[in-house]
């Protein structure tokens, strides 16, 4: 009895639990939804919930709910009352299956937007769209509703008579098939319709009621083999304005594929499979048009470039249309007498030509027409033309080879003017101008009073010098990955409105921007955006943008900078700082404090992956606040604060590891310190013990040293006696005696010892000879004929001169020749002493040398030692 009562009361425990959490499931379902009371109505927001039913309690009448993103296997509880006035329902991306019943919808009569796509949806009952009389919008893409009898029962759209708009695309991915009758003859407001096609392409009566059609799109599932002049028959009778196809297996169009559509001002053919020139021959139907749009992107069925000439372009030239794309089509030619005739319908329409990402070739003189023929032309791209692009060019562009050019260009000073039309706003000609020869280094833009954006960057600029006037509007300016070696500092002078300016990939010299690079941006004070990226920095002026006070992106990356390098502190308005793959070990406080300013009054965000970070003991700081701060990292959430780093141990770790263990880290750093201090402090106290020893035991020997050391010192001219000493022979008597010092003492203050004024007789002469020599402070020497005979001047007094040469006193010896050296014997002695006295301490003065005469002047100068005049 006991075991049942148990067994009872746990049945009834699991019975209330189960109670409990249905009810609490609801409860929770309920609250999970985000509730807007707006003017209009409730506005509910159920999506990304996992809700696997819709609430079924609201607070009010609900008009606008998202329940996207869910587990909705079915759609129930669409009748209830808070519903009846709903407007916009969204149950896009669930798991939606079967089939749609008749009531379904049957309570929403004021629906007006309804999105089932990307859902398992297989067919419709006949009564689907009961209810729905005011739905504008309807969008059932990306489910398995194939086009056929079953899956759209006759009449299936018939309550839909405010239908505007149908996407039934990525549905059907059969290659035959039928498109089911009564269908849609009876959506006679729909202006925009959004289907798949079968390889036939036939488009039959179960489109004619749709008299209301302006836009066609055919696309993702769109099988279409062949465009035939009945394929879009059936929409002769409509106002059709907009054709867009993105036919991948179309491989032909019949000449008047295009003759039943004479409203049509759109035409979009995109990656199809045929050449582009078949493409531009099918606009025959077309002709005289005034037309917004004619696109063949990515159009093309081989591998060669073709080319567009006037046969081509003939149905082109009479269509007035505005905007004319063949990118990515295989052009190779765009011919002259093409697109460039005078007076046709394109030349005065067009506004938007977009060729990019083709093989152009050619001149200048296509390009300029370009600019010239078209007056209305707006927009022009050419960019990424890939057989002359600077990386497929095959020039070989090494540094040796753009010097060479960079001399040829050096010259070049002539002004080139460039009319362009008057109302163009855009140019790329990114990679496309690498072999037309750029050398002018003065452009004069005319009519250029509305360009606002230009693209020369890979136009491979041997140089970037002068100042192009002209740009008096211009806002953005690419001129990266050109080859700038010689930058002129005044080039953006006349550009005072540019704010998006990109020089990525310079290939300017790393140390023009610590020179020159204030200078460059001095006018651009209203510059918004800067790219400096990849320009192998290593260096800059940290002040060279304190002119740009708006500054919103700087983009330093890959350069090798190791700091940040740029004063941040004038930009109040900076919104993102790239300092990626550079060479970073850390952020210094002053810059951390400088971007937590600027976070606290907007979002900054701040680029660091890529760098060599630390987390060693000097750098735990950084780490602690890159998660303290409230500047936005790279990536999201935790990752967007974890870097790869380096320990003290040489060991690669990660920023979020090194937080996490941040008390140990700072107690072994602390350690460490500790550990060094009390070190240091012994040691020291160690090495006072040793020279208070060593000064205890030796005092009187250091006293001794101490006064040595004092008294050694190198000479100098005022410790001498006399200026010099004059050895000469004993017939120059006169000479030595008269002439020199008339020249020298009193001239030039020379103090002079001579012998005869100062041996006492009877003195000994070599005695005399070495006190002299000691006395002096340079040694002069009279060379004569007679000198080189007398034994006691030639012989003895150039052995003490010889002598009196030390490593102190190396210029001590200066050698005067008073007669040509081929008119002296040879002197032994002399040609030895001659290999140590240095080149300026030998003269030639003759005995008839005027006392004006600079040679005493040079003398009086040697023999003093004035370091100013040696040379």
């Amino acid at each position: 009895m006991r075991q049942k009562k148990m067994s009872a009361d746990l049945l009834f425990m699991v019975f209330m639990l189960v109670v409990s959490a249905l009810l609490l499931r609801g409860s929770v379902a309920v609250s999970e939804c985000t509730e807007d009371m707006r003017e209009d109505g409730l506005h509910v927001d159920c999506s990304r919930r996992q809700l696997t039913s819709l609430p079924v309690t609201w607070s009010a009448d609900v008009v606008w709910l998202d329940a996207s993103h869910n587990q909705l296997s079915g759609i129930t509880s669409l009748s209830h009352p808070r519903l009846n006035h709903l407007r916009h329902l969204d149950l896009s991306h669930n798991q939606l299956h079967g089939t749609l019943d008749n009531s379904t919808f049957a309570a929403l009569h004021q629906l007006q937007w309804l999105s089932l796509r990307d859902n398992r949806l297989q067919g419709l009952q006949a009564g689907a769209m009961t209810g729905l009389g005011q739905l504008t919008f309807l969008d059932m893409s990306n489910n398995q509703l194939q086009l056929d009898h079953i899956t759209y029962p006759p009449g299936v759209f018939s309550p839909l008579t405010s239908l505007q708009e149908l996407r039934l695309i990525g549905n059907d991915d059969r290659w035959e098939g039928e498109y089911p009758e009564n269908v849609f003859t009876h959506l006679s407001r729909l202006h925009t319709l959004t289907i798949d096609t079968f390889s036939n392409g036939e488009f039959g009566s179960a489109f004619e009621g749709l008299v209301s059609l302006k836009t066609l799109r055919l696309g993702e599932n769109c099988q279409i083999k062949s465009l035939t002049n009945t394929t879009l028959r059936a929409f002769k009778n409509s106002s059709l304005e907009g054709l867009f196809l993105n036919p991948t297996h179309l491989v032909r169009i019949e000449a008047c594929a295009f003759c039943h559509l004479p409203n049509l001002k759109m035409l979009s053919i995109t990656n199809a499979f045929l050449p582009v020139t078949y493409a531009f021959e099918a606009l025959y139907g077309l002709q005289h048009q005034s037309m917004k749009l004619v696109d063949f992107t990515g159009t093309q069925s081989t591998s060669y470039p073709v080319t567009i000439d006037r046969h081509t372009a003939r149905y082109l030239n009479n269509i007035c249309v505005s905007s004319v794309g063949a990118s990515n089509t295989m052009l190779q030619r765009v011919t002259s007498t093409s697109i460039f005739i005078p007076g046709s319908p394109l030349a005065k329409c067009l506004e938007e030509l977009d060729i990019s990402e083709n093989r152009l070739v050619g001149d200048r003189t296509s390009f300029l027409k370009l600019l010239i023929m078209f007056k209305r032309l707006r927009r022009l791209d050419m960019n990424t033309q890939y057989v002359y692009s600077v990386e497929k060019s095959g020039w070989g562009l090494t540094e040796d080879r753009m010097q060479k050019f960079a001399g040829m260009w050096k010259n070049q000073t002539s002004v080139v003017s460039l009319s362009v039309p008057v109302n163009i706003t855009y140019v790329n000609v990114s990679t496309a101008l690498p072999r037309w020869g750029l050398t002018y280094s003065k452009i004069k833009i005319i009519n250029g009073n509305k360009l606002k954006t230009l693209d020369v960057s890979y136009s491979w600029m041997p140089q970037c010098l002068g100042t192009p006037v002209g740009f008096t509007a211009l806002e953005t300016l690419d001129m990266s990955g050109n080859y700038c070696y010689n930058v002129s500092d005044s080039i953006f002078d006349h550009v005072p409105t540019l704010r998006n300016l990109r020089l990525s990939d310079f290939h300017i010299s790393r140390d023009y921007f610590r020179a020159y690079a204030w200078r460059l941006f001095k006018n651009l004070k209203l510059l918004q955006t800067l790219d400096l990226s990849y320009n192998n920095l290593i260096h800059v002026d940290p002040y060279m943008l304190r002119a740009q006070r708006h500054l919103k992106e700087l983009n330093m990356a890959g350069n090798r900078l190791q700091s940040m390098s740029v004063d941040l502190e004038p930009h109040e308005d900076l919104e993102l700082l790239d300092l990626s793959h550079n060479m970073l070990p850390t952020l210094l406080p002053h810059e951390r404090q400088v971007l937590d300013t600027l976070a606290a009054t907007h979002d900054v965000t701040l680029l660091l992956r890529d760098n060599p970070l630390l987390c060693a003991c000097s750098n735990l700081d950084f780490v602690r606040w890159l998660w303290a701060t409230s500047v936005q990292l790279d990536g999201d959430g935790s990752s967007a604060r974890n870097y790869t780093c380096v320990t003290d141990t040489g060991e690669v770790s990660d920023t979020h590891t090194v937080m996490m263990q941040y008390d140990f880290h700072w107690r072994r750093c602390v350690g460490q310190q500790v550990l060094g201090a009390v070190t240091a402090a012994f040691l020291l106290q160690m090495l006072a013990l040793v020279i208070v020893y060593v000064v205890s035991r030796s005092w009187t020997h250091l006293r001794y040293v101490w006064k040595v050391m004092k008294r050694l010192r190198l000479p100098r001219r005022e410790h001498f006696r006399r200026d010099a000493y004059v050895g000469y022979a004993d017939a120059d008597v006169e000479f030595a005696c008269v002439t020199l010092p008339a020249c020298l003492e009193e001239r030039h203050g020379v103090r002079l010892l001579l012998r005869e004024r100062e041996e006492l007789p009877g003195s000994v002469r070599a005695e005399s000879i070495v006190e002299h020599i000691d006395d002096s402070w340079k040694v002069l020497l009279l060379v004569t004929r007679d000198f080189a005979m007398d034994e006691w001047a030639c012989g003895f007094t150039v052995q003490q001169a010889q002598r009196s040469i030390t490593d102190t006193m190396p210029d001590r010896v200066i050698v005067v020749f008073m007669e040509g050296p081929a008119r002296l014997p040879p002197m032994a002695s002399l040609e030895r002493l001659l290999r140590m006295v240095p080149e300026r301490n030998v003269m030639y003065v003759h005995r008839d040398t005027p006392p004006h005469d600079p040679q005493w002047d040079r003398l009086a100068t040697v023999i003093t030692g004035d370091p100013t005049c040696r040379d």
